[in-house]
């Protein structure tokens, strides 16, 4: 195969790679909230040297380690928040929307998981 036809084959395959989006991982399929928040939400939310958080500084969105405990945080406005947090929060413009991203119990789970920290 001429370095040509190589180089044609390797752009198909990285290409198809990406349209099938294997840029990520599959998400969790169980309601295992610890899994769920690792997955979906620690990349943002961790805090340094937290599984999934930065090796060093800060993350983009707020610690979540005591959400619970915050005036309103109930499992109800948290689980709509994270199905789609502009119904919640219309000014909000980082936090994407989990509604096509987890199932309904996915979200029910992780909710209840965060509004029991306190």
């Amino acid at each position: 195969m001429s370095s040509r036809g190589f180089f044609a084959s390797l752009l198909l395959a990285g290409s198809s790679c990406i349209v099938a989006g294997c840029s990520e991982p599959p998400g969790p399929t169980g309601t295992n909230p610890e899994e769920l928040y690792l997955h979906h939400c620690a990349k943002c939310h961790a805090r340094a040297g937290e599984p999934g958080g930065p090796n060093l500084g800060g993350s983009k969105g707020p610690d979540l380690s005591h959400i619970g405990s915050a005036t309103g945080m109930t499992v109800d406005w948290l689980t709509e928040y994270i199905s789609n947090p502009q119904s919640k929060r219309p000014d909000v413009r980082v936090m994407p929307a989990f509604n096509t991203k987890m199932t309904p119990e996915q979200i029910k789970a992780l909710a209840e998981w965060l509004a029991a920290k306190k």
